[in-house]
């Protein structure tokens, strides 16, 4: 067994997977060369965490650029409202929404207290859309892909195109509902990114405490 032909990655590959009672010699051999190249393989680590760093960092960024690119949107609504119907329900909802989409991504952008709460919040919120027939409930970012039942199964996608409904009364239409699998995605990314940055920052204090 020559390991000295082997990458960083199939070494420590071998080594964490070889059975060492199985095969002492051959584990002997992988400690003894993971000792030699003890330098560059810490370089290598150091690599993979920097390239591990800027992905998460990147996801991160963009969920936090799209809810202020929403709050923008909905401020944009807003302003429509105040022009035409000036009606002072539309008002409030429109400019509530605004400024949550605009708290929740700079929050989530500058890492600050409730950034991943709130931006897990804004998510879970968009997920159903849905109609009992006396309540209508739909609220989508910058787009949605809705998957659902109304009478039969439908589709329906939307892209640059933010949109809240509320209502509640008698004859609303037909039954049914829908769940946004882009939202259910961009939440599934921000819980890894959050995960991942528990995970990072725990192993950072770990080898500080070294």
């Amino acid at each position: 067994m020559d390991c000295s032909k082997y990458s960083v990655n199939e070494l420590m590959d071998c080594l964490n997977n070889i059975d060492k009672d199985a095969h002492p010699e051959n584990y002997k051999k992988l400690v003894l060369e993971v000792e030699n190249r003890k330098p560059e393989i810490e370089v290598a680590q150091k690599q993979d965490q920097e390239e591990f760093t800027f992905s998460t960092e990147n996801r991160v960024k963009l969920l936090s650029w799209l809810q202020i690119a929403t709050c923008v949107g909905f401020t944009i609504a807003f302003a429509d409202v105040l022009i035409g119907s000036m009606e002072l329900l539309d008002l409030i909802v429109y400019g509530v929404i605004a400024v949550f989409n605009g708290v929740a991504g700079y929050k989530l952008l500058k890492r600050s207290r409730y950034g991943y709460e709130l931006s897990y919040l804004n998510q879970i919120l968009q997920i159903l859309t849905i109609n009992t027939g006396t309540l209508f409930f739909t609220y989508t970012g910058l787009g949605s892909f809705l998957i659902g039942i109304e009478g039969e199964l439908f589709f329906r996608a939307n892209i640059l195109s933010t949109d809240f409904r509320f209502y509640t009364g008698e004859n609303l239409g037909q039954l049914g509902f829908g769940v946004d699998l882009v939202a259910i995605f961009f939440l599934s990314v921000l819980h890894s990114c959050r995960e991942l940055g528990l995970d990072a920052k725990a192993n950072k204090q770990i080898n500080q405490g070294k």
